[in-house]
């Protein structure tokens, strides 16, 4: 009697510690539904493909840590897990995620190619539900001048994002992460004020022509004494986003468009990308410099100028050769 309860104790391990399929990892996404039992559990898991034996996933998720309380949700399983793995995960509701990382300064289409990428969604799901009307209540988003955009308040970071996830959930995550991230850190006047579009909309310009600290602070200072002095702002970056393009030919500096800052004066209709905290602060804290003119040299460099007999000089220095 006493081996025989040995022998079925071996065999019941060996059965919830092996998978299915070792050498099948293919991802399968499993959903549990609110007050799904566990025999219904683990009909669905034999359903899937998951699992070899039931009684025995039943067994476990009933003996094992969870002690029967597997929690609702949607997991991502695979033939290589074992029934003790699966049923381990739902009792801790390690449900399924995907690391995706929105880098700084990418446009809403770019990032809605992300979430495309890992398999979230379709891209115009995300571009259509990042155009929603009032759906998104986030104080700051009174202040922008293009109401129908979010362009410029998305958060860029990594997230963890839920299978299942809809886009719009995960676009009023990115815009609770800039109201966490990037608003308490602002100067006081940029906070709940129309200041603040005018600062987003400039550091997204920034963004796009420095990538260092001290060389954003400084091209910041050169717009700011651009838009003091009323001179337009000249910048490529903008003619970019109204093209789509990502080099400027001449010809399309002469396009009507609200972002050619080319053709009109002070800021373009709104931001032009999503930037980052740095530029963003960089932009708020520009250093105190009269540079008028900069370029920025094939390694990335930028040269600053005060006036226009410079900026050639530079040009014919850095870019010319």
């Amino acid at each position: 009697m006493v081996v025989a309860f040995v022998v079925l104790l071996v065999w019941f391990f060996a059965l919830i510690g092996l998978p299915k399929n070792s050498s099948n990892t293919s991802k399968v996404v499993f959903t549990v539904a609110p007050n799904t039992g566990i025999e219904k559990i683990g009909s669905d898991l034999i359903s899937k493909g998951l699992i070899k034996d039931k009684n025995a996933f039943i067994l476990y998720a009933k003996l094992g840590p969870s002690k029967g309380n597997l929690k609702p949700g949607t997991y991502m399983f695979t033939q290589a897990m074992s029934i003790a793995k699966i049923a381990d995960t739902m009792g801790q509701g390690k449900f399924a995620t995907e690391k995706v990382t929105f880098p700084e300064g990418l446009t809403i289409n770019q990032m809605s190619k992300k979430w495309a990428s890992a398999d979230l969604g379709d891209a115009q799901g995300f571009v259509d539900a990042s155009k929603l009307q009032g759906v998104y209540q986030q104080p700051f988003l009174a202040f922008r001048s293009n109401k129908s955009s979010l362009e410029g308040y998305l958060f860029p970071d990594t997230y963890d994002i839920l299978v299942n996830t809809t886009p719009q959930q995960q676009i009023n995550t990115m815009l609770n992460a800039f109201q966490a991230q990037v608003i308490p850190k602002l100067p006081a006047e940029y906070q709940n004020s129309s200041k603040l579009n005018d600062l987003i909309t400039l550091a997204s310009i920034v963004e796009k022509e420095a990538n260092t600290t001290e060389d954003r602070r400084n091209v910041a200072s050169v717009f700011y004494n651009r838009l003091k002095a009323g001179i337009k702002l000249e910048s490529d970056v903008t003619v970019n986003y109204a093209t789509g393009k990502t080099e400027t030919l001449p010809s399309d500096l002469i396009i009507n468009s609200p972002y050619n800052t080319y053709k009109v004066s002070g800021l373009p209709y709104g931001p032009i990308c999503n930037p980052s905290l740095d530029a963003i602060l960089a932009t708020a804290n520009p250093t105190n410099t009269d540079y008028i003119f900069f370029i920025a040299d094939k390694n990335g460099t930028v040269h600053f100028a005060k006036t226009l007999a410079e900026h050639n000089k530079n040009i014919d220095l850095y870019l010319n050769q």
